[in-house]
């Protein structure tokens, strides 16, 4: 044993072995590390190639409409994945021959994960602005952006804006100005009313009380108490002696004798009674006279009490003239003020004589309400003092008599001279802004009529389609109708998905109901087209993509440069849509109902030609206008006259021709037709949130697609393996190391990789 541990025989072969063996299992290992790598690329590039495989189905209907959606069901596309995964494999090519990778698919073979849809609105966005990136700018350069550069209209649309907004805002004050002078007046008249109703009463009471003085003289109550006293004590007494003296003459007539006794009684008897008449008389005179006394000291006391109550009457009339007066200095102040801050001369051409309506409107000066206030209360200090003359008088003599009737003179002739002076100021005040008044409302009246006959020629949804009305459709569009009430509508379904309210409808009203509203609203859109025309957002590629992509009233009416109907250069025909002509309307305002949509669209359209055509006639107001000094007269008048113009052009717009956007307020010619002015208002009224979600449901109405099925973005799953020729246990033990990409089981390594991919 110990002889052949020490044999050197077979030492090189053994040594050989030491060497080869190492240098042999680092080759087989290299080698299925190659083979792994290049099983994870072709691995890897399957699964791409799988993934775009089935994006390639996109729906032919959507792409039509310049959106790209997965057209397949989710069966059909893991089936078209798995197929061209497993085709991407260099194993399946050809079973009988040799492969340096053997690469197989594994099962369940690949799996297919939508993650976003059409539905979402960033996702709509992107697609809508990517198909819009080269045709908007080109469509709206050449429709909107170089006509209005090119026009001036700025300038004077700012001119218009400010105008009816400052007319409105001094037009409030004028007449709460006025509204409180004629409460003061009002006020004023009852009084005036009640001094002259005073004076009256008062000069017949002081003369009655005059009168009953000088019958009383100098008597007082418990003076001529007593002696009526005294009178009726003698006259009791009298009295008694007569009745003894009638006994005295019956006992000597009965006895008949002593006749010359007899004829001193009855003489005696006889100087009595005169003695008792004159008693008699001076006691009826007496209590004449404390009757007298008694009515003069009731009278006295009822005049003091009703000059009491009767100044506190003119206290409450001055207290509710002061107030109004104040309140109308206030607003006179208020209307200075605007109206020396108002200044239209650096507005452009036509300003000038519109500052010169401001300019004329009648501002009232200070002295006027000094006078009116002074005069009233002085009337009601000349009242207190008659009242305190009254209180002090308690007998009224010839001085005392004329010194109340001076004082009730003295706020009576006040009160006179003062309302005939205010009477003369206030008639002609009232006269004036009768007069305005009157005009105002023939002017409303003249724009009233107008839009009445505007309401009349809405029309616009007449036609129904052949095959399904168009309440149904908007039943399917907005689930707001009785053929649909257990289910939501597409629109809802899509602001639900991207966590929005489903408010049906829009913010944006327009009607024609109200003639000086719709005057003041219509001037409003000037400053907001001003605004949004100056600004270049996302939101005017969706515009765009909204007005190739759907209908819209006039569609197949307007005419091109030679006379012919203008024709839709996209790969669809919007003419042909369920939903016939009222798409874009629908769109923009987002009712329930063809007559809501178009009818919004006419008033908003009219209302803006009204705004243009009312600014042409300020720019050119009639010199009788400008001196009224009542602005928004001077607006109706104008506004009246545009309502006249803006109806005719209406008549053309609808028609599908060409309306020239003004005659005196733009430097060029400048044409616009029923679809530019539907470009405007998406402009004007951009939301692109409910926009999208209309225009979503819009698209699955005419296509019959969802878009809540229709992926853009898909992440794919897969799994393959490739055969370990050598040693795969030393390959398990760089399993865990993460060099290899895939996991040993038994004599392969099986891989697991996704892609995504999106339009």
């Amino acid at each position: 044993m110990r002889t052949f541990v020490r044999s050197e025989r077979g030492a090189v072969s053994v040594y050989l072995i030491m060497i080869i063996v190492p240098i042999f299992l680092f080759q087989a290992v290299l080698i299925d590390f190659a083979r792994v790598k290049l099983a994870e690329k072709e691995t890897e590039s399957a699964v791409k190639a799988a993934a775009r495989s089935v994006m390639s189905s996109f729906d032919t209907d959507l792409q039509a409409m310049g959106l790209y959606g997965l057209g397949i069901p989710q069966e059909k596309s893991e089936e078209v994945f798995r197929t061209v995964f497993a085709n991407n494999f260099s194993g399946q090519v050809s079973s009988g021959a040799f492969h340096y990778v053997d690469t197989k698919p594994v099962a369940p073979g690949g799996r297919v994960t939508p993650v976003y849809a059409l539905a979402s609105h960033v996702i709509f966005e992107r697609q809508v602005l990517e198909d819009m990136k080269i045709k908007a700018p080109i469509e709206y350069t050449l429709e909107i952006t170089d006509k209005f550069r090119k026009t001036g209209t700025k300038a004077p649309f700012q001119l218009g804006s400010q105008f009816s907004k400052e007319a409105a805002a001094l037009e409030k004050l004028i007449d709460q100005r006025e509204n409180a002078l004629d409460e003061a007046w009002q006020r004023t008249e009852e009084f005036h009313g009640k001094t002259s109703l005073y004076h009256t009463y008062y000069q017949s009471r002081i003369a009655e009380l005059d009168n009953l003085a000088a019958q009383i003289g100098i008597h007082t109550v418990d003076e001529v108490r007593n002696e009526i006293v005294q009178v009726e004590s003698q006259m009791k007494s009298v009295q008694s002696s007569i009745r003894e003296l009638d006994m005295s003459i019956a006992a000597i007539s009965q006895a008949g004798s002593n006749l010359a006794g007899l004829r001193s009684i009855m003489e005696s008897r006889q100087a009595l009674g005169e003695q008792v008449q004159t008693l008699s008389q001076k006691l009826n005179e007496l209590q004449t006279l404390l009757q007298l006394i008694i009515k003069y000291v009731a009278l006295l006391a009822a005049t003091k009490l009703e000059t009491q109550a009767n100044a506190k009457e003119i206290g409450r009339l001055q207290q509710l003239i002061e107030p109004a007066l104040r309140t109308a200095k206030q607003r006179n102040e208020e209307i200075r003020t605007k109206v020396q801050g108002t200044s239209l001369s650096n507005s452009g051409n036509g300003a000038t004589s519109l500052d010169e309506v401001f300019q004329n409107v009648p501002v009232m000066g200070d002295d006027y309400f000094y006078r009116y206030q002074t005069a009233v209360a002085g009337i009601s200090a000349l009242f207190a003092a008659f009242q305190d003359v009254v209180g002090s008088v308690q007998l009224y003599t010839a001085e005392n008599t004329s010194k109340a009737n001076l004082a009730n003179d003295a706020y009576w002739s006040e009160s006179n001279s003062f309302y005939g002076k205010q009477s003369t100021l206030e008639k002609l005040r009232i006269e004036k802004n009768g007069s305005i008044t009157t005009n105002k409302n023939q002017q409303r009246n003249k724009i009233q009529a107008i839009l009445d006959q505007a309401k009349q020629s809405i029309g616009g949804c007449g036609v129904v389609n052949g095959k399904i009305s168009d309440d149904l459709l908007y039943d399917r569009l907005q689930g707001s109708g009785a053929h649909s009430a257990s289910s939501k509508g597409y629109y809802q379904k899509y602001r639900e998905a991207n966590a929005q309210e489903t408010t049906i409808g829009s913010e944006i009203a327009y009607d024609l109901e109200k003639s000086e509203p719709v005057s003041l609203k219509a001037m409003d859109m000037l400053e907001v087209f001003n605004n949004a025309a100056e600004s270049m957002r996302n939101e005017l590629y969706v515009n765009e993509f909204a007005l190739t992509k759907f209908n819209f009233r006039t569609l197949g009416f307007e005419k091109d440069q030679a006379g012919n109907p203008k024709s839709s250069n996209e790969r669809i025909d919007p003419s042909t849509h369920a939903l016939a002509n009222q798409e874009v309307e629908y769109l923009l305002y987002g009712f329930s109902s063809c007559a809501a949509n178009i009818s919004s669209a006419y008033a908003e359209m009219f209302a803006f030609r009204m705004a243009i055509r009312t600014l042409e006639a300020l720019l050119d107001t009639k010199k009788e206008l400008l001196n009224i000094g009542s602005p928004l007269l001077v607006f109706l008048a104008a506004a009246a006259e545009g309502a006249h113009l803006a109806f005719q052009d209406m008549t053309k717009l609808v028609k599908g021709e060409a309306v020239e956007l003004s005659e005196k307020i733009t430097i060029s010619a400048l044409s616009l037709t029923y679809k530019d002015y539907l470009r405007i208002f998406l402009l004007m009224h951009s939301n692109n949130t409910k926009l999208m979600a209309r225009m979503q449901a819009l698209i699955e109405l005419e296509t019959g697609k969802d878009l809540m099925q229709a992926a853009t973005y898909i992440q794919g799953n897969a799994y393959s393996d490739v055969k370990l020729w050598f040693i795969p246990q030393m390959m398990k033990l760089l399993d865990g190391s993460g060099l290899l990409g895939c996991k040993v089981t038994g004599n392969r390594c099986q891989f697991t990789r996704s892609a995504a991919v999106a339009y």
